[in-house]
């Protein structure tokens, strides 16, 4: 028994120094993900670009809803007053408002909806540059791994040298500045190409503006003929029931 835990010892010490020495060659690193993106200012145009759009199909959603509740409350309000063919095309009405309504968040919001794809053209970009710069980084440096920090992986210590995500940044902060520096001392004379690039960014903003303004025009429009529509009827009902009551002055 004791011949038997002794072999058992030197197998075990036997596992260990070999693992020891196949884990000393590599070389392991780590990058901080979180923290570069948030130092990178295209990062935050794009995330910032990101969050006005969501917030902007989430306030048409809102005022959709709220649409719909002016009409379930109208139509309780009138009940004892309509016909129960008008109260049918009423509701039916009504629930064609909310599957319209819940098509539009499916389509903005689902699986596959706008918001995934929004994110994959405007964030997807910049995270691929930084794995670039990452893979480039680690390539030069001779690391056989990199692990990012911010991710579920746990990491409970790691020594700073380790640590190249101010390497990553201070690579891609320089690119964006040479770039820059590149566009605001080159001549617009000799540089028709950016001049008519800007021109264009610019024509496209006041596009948009203009659509923007047209949207929301029609929209009041609509409200306003829906509270007319609303009015004129209600007011002929009241009509209608006053005939009823007072059949005399009829």
């Amino acid at each position: 028994m004791r011949r038997i835990s002794i072999v058992y010892l030197i197998f075990t010490l036997f596992i260990n120094v070999n693992f020891s020495f196949s884990q000393k060659g590599e070389r392991i690193g780590y990058v901080n993900m979180e923290y570069i993106l948030s130092q990178m200012e295209d990062y935050k145009t794009a995330n910032q670009q990101l969050e006005e759009k969501i917030g902007k199909w989430k306030n048409e959603i809102e005022v959709k809803k709220a649409e719909i509740n002016i009409l379930k409350d109208s139509l309780e309000i009138e009940r004892p007053l309509l016909t129960f063919d008008i109260i049918q095309d009423r509701e039916s009405e009504i629930e064609f408002e909310e599957n319209q309504l819940n098509d539009y968040q499916l389509k903005r919001f689902g699986v596959n909806g706008d918001w995934v794809t929004q994110e994959l053209l405007l964030i997807r970009p910049i995270q691929d540059q930084v794995l670039n710069v990452v893979e480039t980084i680690s390539k030069q440096k001779k690391f056989d791994k990199i692990f990012d920090q911010s991710a579920d992986a746990i990491m409970f210590y790691s020594e700073k040298k380790y640590d190249i995500s101010d390497l990553v940044l201070k690579s891609i902060l320089k690119t964006e500045k040479l770039e820059k520096l590149k566009l605001e001392f080159e001549d617009e004379k000799t540089n028709p190409e950016y001049e008519a690039k800007k021109k264009q960014i610019e024509e496209t903003k006041a596009i948009k503006a203009a659509e923007v303004k047209a949207r929301r025009e029609l929209l009041l429009k609509q409200r306003d003929e829906k509270r007319k529509a609303y009015q004129k009827r209600r007011d002929s009902l009241l009509e209608l029931r006053k005939k009823k009551n007072n059949p005399k002055k009829s």
